[in-house]
């Protein structure tokens, strides 16, 4: 398989410099503490005989792969993105990787469709375009062999809270950032139904909570994303460093003894056949 492609219509609000990509590697570590696995135990591989194919969307710095691909050595593992700038050369992967440029708002071209048994994603909060995840779930289903497994993990944006030290903690910036994210990602408290309604038998929706020892760690790392965001976004210089000083006030907030935390979702859903 081909490890880049022509060049793709790319719309990312992140960067893909070192410092976005460690921290991404480090966010892919919380990711894993939390939740415990890469695939969720209900997933259920059975043993054909032959390898079983399993893709990665957004694969970002292929951190994901590497992992799952080590525990499943005699698996076939696709990594797709619509850039492949993040990840470490192929060649540095374990053998079972390899990587293809590919643009989820795309249909998939024809050898890769009803190739996978199972498609996973992760954070495609900030491509999920209008609220509505359906065109990403119809892509990616088309990617899948009939009774194949899809599993997202995302963000509950709208569900985040502040975890405080104390009641006595006032931390106003916190308190104001929060209320905008209760106004967004509504979309993901029904990715299982969007997902149902798109073809799929539903699984089952997990959600965790945030662990209050790694509660500062999630807090900074998504400080780290915010920032990314505002110096990678054309803007005037004014209303780039207005919100960069809204970034330190929160995060001198958080030195007080509180943070937001966000709860993760997992989707899972099955291709019917």
């Amino acid at each position: 398989m081909p490890s880049s492609q022509p060049c793709l219509a790319d719309t990312y609000a992140l960067s893909r410099d070192y410092t976005a990509t460690s921290r991404l590697n480090y966010q892919y570590y919380l990711w894993k503490e939390t939740l415990g696995y890469d695939l969720h135990p209900s997933i259920s591989l059975a043993d054909t005989g032959s390898a079983r194919a399993i893709a990665d969307v957004g694969c970002g710095t292929a951190i994901w792969l590497r992992s799952i691909a080590q525990a499943l050595p005699n698996d076939i593992f696709d990594g797709l993105d619509i850039s492949l700038a993040q990840c470490p050369p192929v060649q540095w992967l374990p053998p079972n990787v390899s990587l293809r440029a590919w643009d989820l708002f795309s249909e998939p071209p024809q050898e890769l469709r009803c190739r996978y048994d199972v498609v996973h994603a992760r954070l495609l909060f900030v491509v999920v375009q209008n609220e509505d995840p359906r065109p990403v779930i119809n892509n990616l289903k088309l990617l899948l062999k009939p009774g194949g497994y899809l599993q997202w993990d995302e963000l509950n944006v709208p569900g985040s809270s502040i975890l405080r030290t104390s009641h006595d903690v006032q931390v106003p910036e916190m308190e104001s950032r929060l209320a905008s994210l209760k106004q967004i990602g509504g979309w993901v408290k029904r990715l299982g139904s969007y997902m149902v309604e798109c073809g799929f038998s539903e699984e089952g929706c997990w959600e965790y909570g945030e662990k209050k020892e790694l509660a500062q760690a999630f807090f900074d790392n998504h400080l780290a994303k915010d920032v990314e965001m505002i110096v990678t976004r054309t803007q005037p210089v004014a209303d780039r460093d207005a919100q960069l000083n809204a970034i330190k006030d929160l995060y001198d907030e958080s030195r007080k003894g509180a943070v937001l935390c966000t709860p993760k979702v997992v989707c899972v859903a099955r291709k019917m056949v």
